[in-house]
């Protein structure tokens, strides 16, 4: 989780902490997280490299080689990740069907969380002036509304399990 606030800081200029706790921020992230439970990954024809349909994963996500009760997790000495892109890559081919267990976040619905709340302060003015020079930034709304546009549309695969 370390590493996406990290980027949320950059990404809302904040680097140095001056408006946001990393709590507050891991609150933004989790009004956008998405549960992945057992999704089939997608390989390259040598069976070395194997893709999520998800990025952002948090750094607990795990790697399963069935979908059964029998479903054990591979070690991830296995393998080497790369969380931002949900690749997982293997040393030697594996010929087998691997699954996905983590939580993925959408960075934009949280930066734009953060935009909204800065728009909500009455003390930042879009423009002011001193002496002949005017100063402006960018309206946080319109800003906040293009990462919204950015978050997509999110697709659900619902299971039905009777008992």
């Amino acid at each position: 989780m370390v590493f996406l606030i990290s980027i949320l800081r950059i990404k809302v200029n904040d680097s140095l902490s001056e408006i946001w706790t990393d709590d507050e921020l891991q609150a933004y992230l989790d009004m956008h997280r998405l549960h992945i439970v057992k999704e089939p990954l997608k390989t390259d024809l040598n069976y070395l490299v194997y893709y999520s349909t998800y990025g952002m994963l948090e750094s607990d996500a795990s790697l399963w080689d069935s979908i059964g009760s029998d479903a054990l997790e591979v070690p991830n000495t296995d393998y080497i990740e790369n969380f931002i892109d949900g690749i997982f890559t293997f040393t030697s081919a594996q010929e087998i069907s691997y699954y996905l267990n983590g939580k993925s976040y959408n960075l934009h619905g949280a930066i734009a969380e953060c935009l909204e709340q800065l728009a909500m302060d009455p003390n930042r003015a879009k423009a002011w002036g001193r002496g002949s020079i005017t100063y402006s930034h960018y309206d946080l709304m319109e800003m906040a509304n293009y990462h919204h546009n950015y978050c997509g549309m999110r697709s659900v695969n619902l299971i039905r399990t009777y008992r």
